[in-house]
């Protein structure tokens, strides 16, 4: 099963990001944002995943879950951030 990350949105402009092995949750980072999101979200995922001596190539699934409209500018720039990802891991094959 590998890594996976959840970027749950647990909240009015809340986030957490956890990170499972194995389906087991392994660690989590919480964080608020007003604005820049994207700054904010790449920051605490590369503090999570070097904290856990990870690479964002190895992750096996990104997934957005949690109280969020997927019309909002928020899920888009999660969303964004997911493809981009993956443009980064079919790249490295």
């Amino acid at each position: 099963m590998g890594n996976s990350l959840l970027i749950n949105f647990t909240g009015f402009k809340q986030v957490r990001l956890e990170l499972r092995t194995n389906g087991a949750s392994t660690d989590a980072v919480d964080f608020s944002f007003d604005s820049n999101l994207d700054t904010l979200l790449i920051e605490n995922v590369d503090k999570l995943l070097k904290k856990n001596t990870i690479t964002t190539s190895s992750l096996q699934e990104v997934k957005i879950i949690g109280d969020i409209d997927p019309n909002s500018s928020a899920y888009k720039i999660a969303q964004t951030w997911i493809e981009a990802v993956k443009t980064f891991k079919n790249s490295e094959n």
